[in-house]
């Protein structure tokens, strides 16, 4: 089972090959043991790009990445894969990069990746903490899915509150609210890039509303606020509005010390039950 830093590796490769004059190109082996229900998840691919990006910027004032966001045209197939890379801007802060992901020469995913460091402490937060019980208390989600397999949950350890596992045994809260802790495997430290593949990590928030089923990604975006402490994440992630066959989630990243350290927003496709009554809450 490969890690993360294996799974999104990177190896240089000629701009030529790319059929465009891009600043950077790099070969990938994407892996399919990070996928859920036979799709590569979304997650995983921004941060392939947030690797890609860091290391066309190559500079060690900008060795993070501080935002990412990526747009899904269709899905890759694991194995080979290409990856491009355009430098934009570089800043004294900051350096800006567009990426862009092929697979059998087709662009399946195209990314911008702002790149830069850390400094001090927050000036203010206004962002509730999560509570959650303790991780010995909450169950790990197995590869076995609802209906499907997560083999992402083999490389990454999820363990649920259980006070929102309702929806496994059908009785979701309808609060459209997941929250849990989230660990490598491996026992690998958290680190800003894998911070874009963890704003994803969750199962879909619309599960505890009732609604199970595919939940495609259209658009993935995350702003990482610091490197994280050691020790495994709290993670909250919630449905913010659901109209027109789109939903839209948003997830927050605490690490061991109790930081906020990452957020992430996502649009994805949602198809509602036929017959099933609209809910609004306010």
């Amino acid at each position: 089972m490969a890690g993360f830093d294996q799974a999104t590796a990177l190896r240089a490769a000629s701009t030529a090959s790319a059929g465009a004059a891009y600043d950077s190109a790099f070969e990938a082996d994407l892996d399919p043991q990070w996928s859920i229900g036979g799709k590569l998840h979304g997650g995983y691919l921004l941060a392939v790009l947030g690797r890609a990006a860091c290391l066309a910027a190559d500079n060690p004032d900008h060795p993070h990445p501080v935002a990412a966001s990526a747009h899904f045209l269709r899905a890759p197939a694991p194995g080979e894969a290409q990856v491009v890379a355009e430098m934009l801007r570089s800043g004294r802060t900051v350096a800006q990069v567009r990426t862009t992901l092929l697979s059998d020469g087709q662009r399946c995913v195209e990314g911008l990746v702002t790149v830069g460091t850390f400094h001090g402490e927050p000036w203010w937060d206004g962002v509730p903490a999560v509570e959650l019980p303790p991780i010995e208390a909450c169950p790990r989600l197995p590869v076995e899915g609802p209906g499907f397999e997560v083999p992402l949950m083999g490389p990454v350890a999820e363990h649920l509150d259980p006070a929102v596992m309702g929806w496994a045994v059908g009785r979701p809260s309808g609060h459209g609210e997941l929250r849990g802790w989230v660990d490598f495997d491996d026992d690998r430290a958290p680190d800003p890039l894998s911070l874009l593949m963890l704003v994803d990590a969750l199962p879909p928030a619309t599960f505890d509303l009732g609604v199970s089923g595919w939940v495609p990604t259209l658009e993935l975006t995350c702003h990482v606020r610091a490197v994280p402490a050691p020790g495994p994440l709290a993670v909250r992630q919630r449905v913010r509005h659901i109209a027109g066959g789109r939903v839209d989630e948003e997830c927050d990243v605490w690490d061991s010390t109790g930081r906020l350290v990452a957020t992430g927003h996502q649009l994805a496709g949602l198809r509602i039950p036929d017959g099933r009554a609209p809910a609004i809450r306010r």
